[in-house]
């Protein structure tokens, strides 16, 4: 049986509400707002916000 494909709507989502201020803050050189986790999401372990667990990479096919 293959492996499930992973949810990768979380993202999605957040990434289309945000992406662009992401993009300015980073051009600007100065974050303001709260955009890290699902735009540059880490592997899961080493978040212990609620947010960083959400928007967590379980593993490598994950990612």
């Amino acid at each position: 049986m293959p492996p499930t494909p992973p949810n990768l709507q979380r993202f999605l989502d957040a990434q289309a509400r945000d992406y662009q201020t992401a993009l300015g803050e980073i051009q600007a050189g100065r974050k303001r707002s709260h955009w890290m986790w699902y735009i540059f999401p880490q592997v899961q372990g080493l978040g212990y916000s609620s947010m960083a667990q959400h928007y967590a990479i379980a593993d490598a096919s994950e990612a």
